[in-house]
């Protein structure tokens, strides 16, 4: 499963691409195929629009591919993996550190709000239950039209609404194991009620999940993450309602509220002797685990004819409460609220389609870390942590944004069109005075009785991000693109800025030199995203591939002690290609492949090495053949993670895992099953490969990957 970058240049690669385009498009145009009813996304332009239209990589996961994952026993970043081309393989842990969209950062929303924060803490894909999935638009690649923190492109998942009309209930229930010792149980139970009349519509839904241990294919528990936390010994609970009120024959207004909470709350923990892990062991008490709980409100104001135009304006509100587990005696806790308020304006001047609008946001970010009592944690093992001090773990953070876009499409000619579009954002960060997070917990300890605070203060950033792309249709179900768009991201403030040397004067420490707001302003980094592409989309045969290359101005480094950002600096590329194809062979009968080939180079004294094993993403392969009777229901899938290896030779190894997923229809109800990791493969997941590189300690970072589970449900609706 080697998969080595050699002399590969994006030239070859798109070489490649062309040449599977031409023999799909052959063979399409050959059986003669005509497409069906057009799939509309807003993705990629914040308005509807026909995935045939758009210069760019659309990816669309329709409600019955996420039923039937979700009921073989899936996650929500599981899913993605399987569905999307360009998705890294899931981290199997609570986050999504790691799992690259394109080789970079993705921004992930639910209902166009965005769950991204100046903190990213990569939960993400931890944030919604699949059950309240209809669908996920996936634009690949950088894009312009949504400014910050989404140049490997972005992910939208459109929770399940109301249909109106009587009331309509849908109950699951759910139990996963795979027979060890009756320790590693699983469960689901979701219920939703919906209903309406032409005025007003709602759903409500209620899912809780509770997990128990994870086991691998040796049956040996596996080791809990520490880092970024697992799922094992979980609760989750997922509480959302979707309320549809219809004003008028242009107006509308729709409104979402979810409450989501999941905490961790284990027996087993790390046993440590000093600093050297021992094993796992059952006694773990701990006043801090992992978890997180939101609460999120939005409303979307929508009128298809004001002045002319069609608008719509989306405010939104998010709090977050982001707990941690312990590690080397200390926990933090991290909290964010988020205000912002989105508005488009959609007008057609005959040939030309004009969206424009505004964006502001409010993020304010906020953090604690308790330390834990040395006596007690030693004598333990560090199985048994109890708080003696709360310190501050990262200066206090305020980032405000506004932000105005305009996006243009020409219809040159009936079969071409051209899309441009501009962006400008300014951001403005307040960075709070801090002492050294260090020097707290020396204080806490009882050396010393004061220090100086690093300055904070604030700074400004402003940038414009362009973007341009034309797509051509070759037949009505075929069309090929190129495509240009510019992406920002800034760096994590709360990781860079609070830094400093101290030296001890009598009982208080004196501030010798720091990482602070004035002497150090962060650097922005802007990514330069290209790519050509094409699709078909036939009656038997669905196929889009697309090369790519990005390029960015500069880079994070982070340091391998603190883990905190050292400095903004060299300049990073990833180029690759992606594809899926799926046939059906026969009324029932689909087969169907994807692939992601992807190299990410970091440049040092001029020179371009291959990204750190810790960060880069690695190139991935999926294939699978399904039936679908009208009773039963049968898929095989695999997916395999390619070896890699970086300049400094630290290595990812590959590995490959099959899953059977299937579904058979009852006389009242259906039953959901399926067979995880079907042939028990012994491996070690991607993030606990990369947690090894980037914590340096092989054995307590060895996460295993999860051995032969089964999964059974049973789901009604009526």
């Amino acid at each position: 499963m080697k998969v080595k970058k050699g002399n590969y240049s994006l030239t070859l690669v798109a070489a490649a691409v062309a040449s599977a385009v031409s023999f799909v498009s052959l063979a399409a145009q050959a059986e003669g195929y005509t497409s069906e009813e057009e799939t509309t996304v807003v993705v990629a332009s914040r308005t509807a629009r026909a995935i045939s239209d758009i210069p760019g990589t659309v990816w669309f996961v329709d409600s019955e591919q996420i039923e039937q994952e979700y009921r073989g026993g899936k996650t929500l970043g599981e899913i993605l993996a399987a569905t999307i081309p360009s998705l890294d393989v899931s981290s199997g842990a609570r986050t999504n550190y790691g799992q690259n969209l394109r080789g970079r950062a993705m921004l992930v929303m639910i209902d166009g709000v965005s769950l991204q924060s100046s903190r990213s803490i990569s939960r993400q894909l931890d944030s919604i239950d699949p059950f309240n999935i209809d669908r996920i638009e996936v634009l690949s690649g950088s894009t312009s039209v949504y400014g910050a923190g989404a140049t490997g492109g972005v992910i939208n998942i459109i929770t399940k609404k109301s249909s109106g009309g009587e009331l309509q209930f849908e109950s699951y229930v759910s139990g996963t194991s795979g027979f060890n010792s009756g320790d590693d149980l699983d469960y689901k139970v979701a219920q939703s009620i919906s209903g309406g009349n032409d005025t007003v519509s709602a759903r409500v839904s209620a899912v809780y999940t509770e997990t128990q241990g994870f086991y691998d294919s040796e049956g040996e528990i596996i080791i809990p993450d520490i880092t970024q936390g697992s799922l094992q010994y979980n609760q989750t609970i997922d509480l959302q309602t979707t309320v549809d009120v219809t004003l008028s024959d242009t107006k509308s207004i729709n409104f979402l509220a979810q409450y989501y909470d999941s905490q961790q709350d284990s027996p087993y923990g790390l046993y440590f002797n000093g600093y050297t892990f021992v094993d796992v062991r059952e006694g773990f008490e701990s006043d801090r685990e992992h978890g997180t709980e939101r609460i999120m409100l939005s409303s979307a104001y929508s009128d298809s004819d004001f002045i002319g135009h069609q608008l719509v304006v989306e405010a939104s509100y998010r709090k977050e409460d982001q707990t941690y587990t312990p590690y080397f005696q200390g926990a933090s806790q991290q909290m964010t609220d988020v205000f912002s308020l989105k508005t488009a304006l959609a007008k057609s001047f005959g040939k030309v389609d004009l969206v424009y609008g505004a964006d502001a946001y409010l993020d304010k970010f906020d953090s604690n870390q308790a330390l834990f009592d040395p006596t007690i944690a030693n004598g333990s093992g560090n199985l048994i942590n109890e708080t003696y001090a709360e310190i501050g773990r990262y200066p206090g953070v305020t980032v405000g944004s506004v932000a105005a876009f305009i996006q243009a499409s020409v219809n040159i000619t009936d079969n071409w069109s051209v899309d441009g579009g501009y962006r400008y954002q300014y951001m403005n960060n307040k960075i709070d005075d801090f002492v050294d997070y260090k020097i707290q917990k020396k204080i806490a300890q009882g050396t010393g009785t004061s220090a100086d605070a690093v300055p904070g203060g604030e700074t400004n950033y402003s940038v414009g991000l362009f973007n341009l792309g034309t797509v051509y249709r070759l037949t009505a179900e075929s069309q090929v693109w190129a495509n240009f768009s510019q992406g920002f991201d800034l760096p994590d403030p709360a990781k860079y800025y609070g830094q400093g040397s101290y030296s001890l004067v009598g009982d208080h420490y004196k501030l010798n030199n720091s990482i602070n707001v004035a002497d150090s302003k962060m650097s922005g980094i802007k990514t330069n995203s290209y790519e050509i592409g094409f699709r078909t989309e036939q009656d038997a045969l669905s196929f889009q591939t697309a090369a790519y290359f990005s390029e960015s101005d500069k880079s994070v480094k982070y340091n391998k002690t603190t883990l905190l950002i050292e400095d903004v600096d060299n300049k990073k590329r990833v180029y690759g290609a992606e594809a899926l194809v799926s046939y059906w062979v026969m009324d029932n009968l689909q087969v169907g492949a994807s692939g992601h080939y992807v190299v990410s180079e970091l440049e040092t004294d001029g020179k371009w090495d291959d990204l750190s094993a810790g960060e880069a993403s690695s190139s991935k392969a999926s294939s699978w053949v399904g039936w679908y009777g009208s009773d039963l229901s049968l898929k095989v899938q695999s997916q395999t993670m390619f070896d890699y290896e970086d300049a400094d030779e630290n290595e990812l190894d590959g590995y490959t895992v099959f899953d059977l997923l299937g579904s058979y229809q009852l006389p009242v109800g259906s039953l959901g099953f399926g067979i995880q990791n079907l042939f028990d493969k012994d491996y070690t997941t991607a993030w606990g490969q990369r947690a090894q590189i980037l914590y340096s300690n092989e054995e307590a970072f060895d996460y295993k990957g999860r051995g032969r589970t089964y999964t059974l449900n049973y789901q009604v609706k009526y």
